[in-house]
């Protein structure tokens, strides 16, 4: 089923707030600690049917946000799988600092079952999160991500989805982004300046 992404939008969006520190500099992160983005107020819920905020983010981690859907044929199984890979490296170094949440895009056929079981096969800790797609889309603009509501053409079933992964706080503000297509080695050597500077 094809895929159309639009990340570019997101990086037009974001340019303007670019700022680097020392320690988190790197090719494939965009920096905007000095200016992050606000947590969205938008109310979705937990596989397991509890409410949810993006303020309800752990107080004592960073969470890494992603916008993806289960039937993606490739972009969202690889990055939860350099996100599995990448948190073991990370965590053996610097302790339990991290969550991953996956917001779904295509909430009419992620259900909380098929979006639970799936993200289980990366990590059984990865938490999936779903609300009806206004409220999805509504959620990835707040954070400058493009995500646009499935629609069905010629027997083509689109889905879209911005492919980067937001970093967010414990207040659930969007302190950077690392890049689409980054692997696993790069995001864990990261990861421990990310939460040196942030937690």
């Amino acid at each position: 089923m094809p895929t159309r992404t639009a990340a570019p939008l997101a990086a037009l969006a974001l340019i303007g707030l670019t700022a680097c520190s020392a320690s988190a500099e790197a090719d494939h992160y965009l920096d905007l600690s000095d200016q992050p983005m606000p947590a969205s107020a938008v109310e979705l819920s937990t596989v397991d049917g509890r409410d949810w905020t993006f303020t309800d983010v752990a107080d004592d981690r960073l969470t890494l946000l992603f916008f993806g859907y289960t039937s993606c044929p490739d972009v969202c199984p690889m990055t939860m799988a350099e996100l599995n890979l990448a948190l073991e490296e990370a965590e053996a170094e610097s302790g339990d600092l991290y969550d991953v949440v996956m917001v779904t895009t295509d909430p009419a056929r992620d259900t909380d079952e098929q979006l639970g079981t799936w993200l289980e096969r990366f990590d059984p800790d990865f938490q999936g999160v779903r609300g009806d797609i206004d409220a999805t889309v509504e959620a990835a603009s707040d954070y400058g991500i493009p995500v646009e509501a499935p629609e069905e053409t010629d027997g083509d079933y689109l889905v879209s989805h911005g492919e980067r992964i937001a970093v967010l706080t414990p207040d659930g503000e969007a302190a950077g982004f690392i890049d689409d297509g980054t692997g696993s080695e790069d995001i864990a050597a990261l990861l421990p300046d990310l939460a040196e500077d942030l937690l």
